[in-house]
């Protein structure tokens, strides 16, 4: 219980830093695209914005445009307009505020549109070494501010305008430009930071089941009880930076260590070498989010070697057997929570439930099987890169 109760309160540090519906900020648009719907602002996790932030822009005139963070890095961020109000409000160096709010459900019938508006996301790429960018001190963007911005991937595309009526309303003229935009510029998946992640964790576990042997001496199952601590490391890696159903899942490779004691007249100590993978599924915020509580369901599976050493202790004399080779197979289902902090470290709590598999041959061509199962609780930390 104590080891949980340090992990609760690790799992809440700098969830202050994480901006809540209606927290403002105040920004500056350091490079807005040609189509005006892409847009890199000076602000990013270390202000509290994470993927996914849905957002009003507004100056003292009113609200300007609506949109959500697509990219983020510590201190700048990607943000894409669905819903651009004064478009000539949305230029570079602009000084503004923005207001966290809940997200829209954006529709692009005019008919059951509240305004007419430009209601499609933006999708352009942004040149990053352009001189243009400034930060809050009217200064270029420098070699660390770029290399912290590596893998945004935003740079203008051009664009061929069609060739309009000059009797057109600027309106007219203004969604065209929009339209014809949208039919050139590809959204191109930019390699993004952070999607590998290394983990290490501790399990707790309450494990139960039977062994039954080929022996006709033996014949039959006896239940066996065991309580032990063992560890596993891993590789995850996330595909938060897709919009496919991917998004949410995490694929991982593991390897895992855990020795068993049973038996009173008999000791027996069993040791495991483990090796699996799984996959892990997202449900409540985005895994990219930082500074947010994320749950998941996983599954994992794999195969092992297990070596099974027999201790029988006669008149305070111990004497072992040779060492038994065997091989095992498991399976685990759970749910979980993780906590990433903005500098990529991370903790998570699992409670899954355990199965697996042993065979043993000993000599005389005897067989002996065992099953294992029951809940398990897993303690364990993170870094992402």
């Amino acid at each position: 219980m104590r080891s949980i109760f340090v992990l609760l309160i690790f799992l809440n540090l700098n969830k202050s830093f994480a901006l809540d519906i209606d927290e403002k900020l105040t920004l500056r648009f350091l490079k807005v695209s040609l189509s005006k719907k892409t847009v890199l602002v000076n602000r990013g996790a270390e202000d509290g914005l994470a993927m996914g932030d849905h957002a009003k822009f507004f100056v003292t005139t009113g609200v300007i445009a609506r949109g959500v963070v697509e990219k983020v890095s510590p201190s700048r961020s990607v943000w894409s307009l669905y819903r651009v109000v004064d478009p000539a409000e949305i230029s570079d160096g602009k000084v503004l505020n923005l207001k966290i709010s809940s997200p829209v459900k954006i529709t692009e019938d005019p008919t059951k549109s509240m305004k007419d508006e430009q209601s499609s996301a933006g999708s352009e790429k942004m040149n990053l070494n352009d001189a243009s960018i400034e930060s809050e001190t009217n200064a270029p963007v420098n070699s660390a501010d770029q290399k912290e911005l590596e893998g945004l991937g935003i740079e203008d595309k051009p664009v061929v305008p069609k060739k309009e009526n000059s009797t057109k309303t600027s309106k007219s003229r203004e969604m065209k430009e929009v339209s014809s935009t949208n039919d050139q510029v590809i959204l191109e998946s930019a390699n993004l930071s952070n999607l590998w992640e290394v983990w290490g964790t501790f399990y707790i576990n309450s494990l139960s089941g039977t062994v039954s042997s080929t022996d006709s001496a033996t014949t039959g199952s006896t239940a066996v009880a065991n309580s032990t601590m063992d560890f596993s490391v891993g590789l995850e890696r996330y595909f938060y930076h897709t919009e496919s159903f991917f998004k949410n899942v995490s694929l991982k490779i593991f390897l895992h260590k855990k020795s068993i004691e049973s038996g009173q007249d008999i000791k027996v100590m069993t040791n495991y070498l483990e090796y699996g993978g799984g996959l892990n599924y997202h449900f409540l915020n985005s895994p990219g989010k930082t500074n947010r509580l994320i749950a998941f369901g996983s599954l994992d599976f794999g195969i092992g070697s297990a070596t099974e050493t027999d201790t029988v202790i006669t008149n305070g004399v111990s004497t072992q057997s040779a060492d038994i080779s065997g091989t095992n197979k498991f399976y685990s289902f759970g749910v979980g929570a993780k906590y990433i902090l903005n500098n990529g470290y991370g903790a998570k709590v699992i409670l899954d439930y355990f199965n697996s598999s042993e065979s043993f041959n000993f000599p005389g061509s005897i067989v002996v099987q065992r099953s294992l199962s029951g809940p398990r609780v897993q303690l364990g930390l993170s870094y992402r890169f």
